[in-house]
């Protein structure tokens, strides 16, 4: 606000330098003068809105109740009050004097004046102009009774002339306006003679007008034109023109002149006396409420000062009483207020290093905390992101944690299980386990033991190593346990696989090379002594028939080995599995019209990448299985493909109808040699999970809704 007080003095004394130079540059001054009074009406509303913010402010104060606004209020009325008493009549003098003053200098006898002294100078000039007319006639007749000869440079007629008819030039030019001879006077002589031809020929155009013009030396005259007949009166043939010339006084011209231009001064800032006392009027109007402005201002600041110091101790009071200690209050002055500040600075200090003290003992008790709750959060994402199952029993059998991996296999929800007991959660099969380890327990005391299992989960047959730890404090007090299960489903398969692998491959080369020289002697003793033995033909004809066929047997037994030991090497490539879907029913259909194929795309199935060939064959041993699950009887027999674009997982199920599977023969379905058919070799369920797992993929079973089983096959897609 006090940047503003400054701006508005210093536009207001420009105004006024301006003002005292307006004369001199009237159109200038004036717009200048206007454009400033313009900028210290803005500065002023600027000031007016500054004020009038503190003021409604200091309403808002006295509405809220805020401490110090009824001396704010008080303050600012006495001044206001002491300021309006001796400006406004000092402005209502001021105003009048000014007003009086501009209708005095433009009264109707200033301005009568004027125009009668311009009126005498225009006479003046009209009157020297007929002067000048009449002169010109009078030597028009003289010069055609006796012209001069244009060929004598200087006769005494000529400057006879010039003194009688009082002229200061006289001059002759042709028809074509060239100038054939001229007489001077000799003041005007000093004049250039071609600039002074120039300036006069281009002054005339018409006979017997008068024209103004300036000569180079700064003096006006008047000059006209007289036409002159052709012939001998007037000397030229062609005929031409006189030309006369006749100066004004000096001191005359300068005196018209002077008239002339006072006049028009006049009559401009006859224009501006209107705006003259606009401009007065708002010059006086900013300077009165600029001092009503300012004894506000000054109110408002004198306030400020007195209230500021106790609002920031109540303040600061509040802030402390919140249990803000930060505060600090800076002493502006040396007074008792400052004092005041000086003594509550000190409390606070006393009070924040009280608190300080307190803080940092609170801190170290929480660092410990933080601690163990760091401690306590790791081994959680330990146990999260561990391939084991891990869960924590206390002493009273509630589950107090359970992983991730340990939720996938008993298909639980930690938070559901937290806290309660594993009993409520476990079936009957798993509750022997946890018996058997309790015998165990009890028997030999050990801390920690392990043991392999097989057991169902849910509908999944898994191999668990399960491994206990008791948990005992420092005073040997039994805390409960940590059960560790690690799934070894898939480990013990491959390791079963492979074992099975190499005793089909030893088999099939142990096995293979004798069957052929058996099948060879049957049949040549076939052949030798059937027809010679007549009375034990039919025997003898059994007998080989049976070696032959056995051995027949035995032999696709054999390769049934080799094809199991030596799977050919996956060659994939993209394929449509429909396609090859479709091809496998269309195997069965026909020779099996009791049975209802069916296939359900729930979606578009992208190409997969297989060997066409070994896929066949997983198709032709998965129908086989489940028409063998049928047993010959009507029944139903479901191929569904379905793509998760989420997981990007082709999944395949052979769901069946038939008698189902027990728990035993879920989890050792895939096993090598294990079949639930009297003559099957155990080969065929383990082939298709071999040509699966070369694929990159998983095959698992489950039973089928309302009854039969649903094998799984799913693949990347």
């Amino acid at each position: 606000m006090t940047f503003v007080f400054i701006l508005i003095i210093f536009f207001g004394f420009l105004e006024g330098w301006f003002f005292q130079l307006q004369p001199e540059l009237p159109l200038f001054g004036n717009i200048f003068l206007f454009g400033l009074i313009n900028l210290n009406v803005i500065l002023l509303l600027l000031l007016a809105y500054l004020v009038l913010r503190n003021i409604v402010k200091l309403i808002f104060e006295r509405k809220r109740n805020i401490l110090g606004h009824k001396l704010r209020t008080r303050l600012v009325i006495a001044f206001v009050g002491l300021t309006f008493i001796p400006t406004l009549p000092l402005f209502w003098l001021a105003t009048q004097f000014i007003f009086s003053s501009l209708d005095y200098w433009f009264s109707h006898q200033v301005e009568q004046s004027l125009e009668q002294s311009v009126a005498l100078a225009k006479d003046y000039l009209e009157q020297e102009k007929k002067d000048l007319i009449f002169d010109s006639l009078t030597l028009r007749e003289e010069w055609l009774k006796s012209p001069l000869s244009p060929d004598i440079e200087e006769e005494k007629p000529a400057a006879a002339l010039l003194g009688r008819y009082h002229l200061d030039g006289i001059f002759l030019a042709d028809s074509q306006g060239k100038m054939l001879r001229q007489v001077q006077s000799g003041p005007l002589s000093r004049n250039n003679p071609e600039l002074l031809n120039h300036s006069i020929s281009r002054r005339i155009t018409a006979p017997s007008e008068v024209e103004t013009i300036t000569l180079e030396d700064g003096a006006e005259g008047l000059v006209t034109r007289i036409e002159l007949p052709p012939g001998d009166l007037s000397g030229l043939e062609a005929g031409g023109s006189l030309i006369l010339l006749r100066t004004l006084p000096p001191s005359i011209t300068e005196k018209l002149g002077a008239i002339t231009k006072g006049y028009e001064d006049y009559l401009q800032l006859k224009m501006l006396h209107i705006p003259l006392k606009q401009t007065h009027f708002i010059t006086f109007s900013i300077v009165t409420l600029l001092v009503i402005f300012a004894a506000i201002w000054f109110g408002f600041s004198l306030a400020k000062n007195i209230t500021t110091p106790i609002q920031a101790l109540v303040s600061a009071t509040q802030h402390i009483a919140e249990g803000e200690f930060n505060i600090r209050l800076i002493p502006e002055r040396q007074d008792e207020i400052g004092m005041l500040m000086t003594s509550f600075n000190k409390m606070v200090g006393d009070l924040r290093e009280s608190r300080e003290q307190l803080a940092n003992a609170c801190k170290a008790l929480q660092q410990s905390n933080l601690e163990l709750e760091d401690r306590r959060r790791y081994m959680e994402i330990v146990l999260k992101d561990i391939a084991a199952g891990v869960v924590s029993v206390d002493a009273e059998g509630r589950i107090m944690t359970m992983n991730k991996s340990a939720e996938s296999t008993f298909g639980l929800q930690a938070d559901q299980t937290r806290g309660r007991l594993y009993s409520e959660f476990l079936q009957p099969a798993h509750m022997e386990i946890v018996h058997s380890f309790l015998d165990q327990y009890r028997k030999n005391r050990q801390i920690n033991f392990q043991q392999q299992v097989q057991v169902m989960m849910g509908s999944r047959p898994m191999v668990l190593l399960i491994k206990v730890s008791v948990l005992r404090d420092e005073r040997d007090r039994y805390m409960g346990v940590v059960v560790v299960l690690d799934d070894l489903t898939d480990l013990e398969k491959a390791q079963r696989m492979a074992a099975w692998r190499e005793v089909a491959r030893r088999i099939a080369h142990e096995i293979k090379n004798p069957l052929t020289p058996i099948r060879l002697c049957a049949q040549r003793l076939r052949r030798r002594y059937l027809e010679q033995i007549h009375e034990q033909a039919p025997v003898f004809d059994e007998c080989t028939a049976t070696i032959i066929e056995q051995v027949d047997r035995m032999k696709q037994l054999v390769d049934e080995f080799s094809k199991f030991a030596r799977l050919p090497r996956v060659q994939p490539v993209p394929c449509n599995l429909s396609e090859i879907v479709e091809e496998g029913i269309a195997l069965y259909r026909h020779t099996h019209p009791n049975v209802s194929f069916l296939l359900e795309e729930k979606n578009r199935i992208p190409p997969v990448n297989l060997d066409r060939n070994q896929f066949k064959q997983v198709m032709i041993n998965l129908l086989e299985n489940a028409l063998h699950a049928l047993d010959g009887q009507n029944g139903s027999i479901t191929l569904r493909l379905f793509f998760d674009p989420a997981l990007k997982i082709v999944r395949l199920e052979c769901a069946d109808t038939g008698h189902g599977l027990s728990p035993e023969d879920k989890l050792r379905m895939f096993e090598p040699y294990y079949s639930t058919k009297e003559k099957g070799t155990g080969l065929g369920l383990a082939i298709v999970s071999s040509i699966v797992s070369d694929h990159n993929g998983f095959v698992r079973v489950r039973d089928n809704t309302p009854q039969g089983t649903v094998i799984i096959i799913e693949l990347p897609g």
